[in-house]
């Protein structure tokens, strides 16, 4: 009986610091910022790697990963940013243009952004 506490303690222990080292986790990082979608920045990926956005919508684009990362827009620059591990990169986006982006230091890494009116407005 004794063991079978001291077992059951250690594994609720274990539980619990288990749950607490997600809180780096993307969702966890980007939770107060507002943004209606949430890109993963891991190590060579942007996830998910294409995205719709309505008129108005923020993304944030959280590094969970152990390297430095950008996200640059491919055509004008109109976004973009440096993020360290553990950092944040917040844009809202106010047109129903297509854009492109990608990491500046890791040519592989691509994605986009698809911009969409709200509901019922022709153009935005």
């Amino acid at each position: 009986m004794r063991i079978s506490l001291v077992l059951l303690a250690f594994l609720a222990l274990t539980a619990v610091a288990c749950s607490s080292s997600t809180s780096s986790s993307s969702t966890n990082l980007c939770a107060n910022s507002g943004a209606a979608i949430t890109v993963d920045v891991t190590e060579y990926a942007f996830t998910p790697s294409s995205v719709t956005v309505i008129d108005g919508q923020s993304v944030c684009w959280a590094n969970t990963g152990s390297m430095t990362h950008t996200v640059v827009e491919d055509v004008a620059g109109r976004f973009g940013g440096t993020l360290a591990p553990g950092q944040t990169l917040v844009h809202t986006f106010t047109s129903s243009e297509n854009y492109g982006y990608h990491c500046g230091i890791h040519s592989t890494m691509t994605g986009t952004i698809t911009g969409t009116c709200k509901p019922g407005v022709i153009s935005c």
